[in-house]
């Protein structure tokens, strides 16, 4: 169930459903979010480094 109290972030969807940040409707309510990695040459290779699992 989603938090009224979160902030969604705008423009930003999520798939990753056990992240502590994934709320419904796919969508992301961390204060920011950094994708990694540096050595990324294409978007297989790229990453949300914010996530942190529900367990």
């Amino acid at each position: 169930m989603e938090n009224k109290n979160e902030k969604i972030v705008p423009g930003i969807l999520c798939d990753a459903s056990h992240c502590v940040y994934h709320t419904m409707g796919d969508r992301c309510t961390a204060g920011e979010i950094q994708v990694g990695y540096k050595s990324a040459c294409n978007c297989s290779e790229t990453a949300c480094t914010t996530f942190k699992s529900k367990d």
